[in-house]
């Protein structure tokens, strides 16, 4: 799909069935499995050929019957980087590629946790609604326009 060199060497993603995303490696990702149907598209990012994180999608598909409704913007269901590789730039790096390559909107929404919110703002967006409810936090973001 789409290859990107980065500091941390070339990242590439691909569509992946998320039934082989290994759970010890991935226990967010994995924990939301269940919830996952035919709509939801996975996506590996993989570093000399290893599973470095993985991204779950719900694109903005009006005409799709049943499943999640994304509201007229692509939905980042989940994104996780393996454990061991926190902190050391390559989220960041899979993220660009992920709003970059494989999202092309300009506003997405996010299903995450409120301590993310400064990861997004410095991979480039700017939060324009955040809600807090009982079960999912939702951020709507807009990339920052290029100076």
């Amino acid at each position: 799909m789409s290859t990107d060199q980065h500091k941390n060497g070339k990242i590439m993603v691909h569509l992946i069935d998320y039934e082989d995303v290994p759970s010890h490696s991935f226990p967010f990702f994995t924990s939301y499995r269940m919830f996952f149907d035919e709509q939801i598209r996975c996506y590996g990012f993989f570093q000399e050929e290893e599973l470095v994180a993985v991204s779950a999608i719900i694109p903005d598909e009006p005409d799709f019957e049943g499943g999640f409704v994304s509201v007229g913007s692509p939905i980042i269901y989940v994104f996780e980087v393996r454990d061991d590789l926190r902190r050391k730039g390559i989220g960041y790096d899979c993220a660009q590629i992920l709003i970059n390559n494989v999202i092309e909107e300009d506003t997405i929404q996010l299903c995450c946790s409120p301590f993310v919110q400064p990861f997004w703002q410095k991979v480039g967006f700017e939060i324009v609604f955040f809600d807090q409810s009982l079960y999912m936090n939702k951020m709507v973001l807009k990339k920052e326009e290029e100076k």
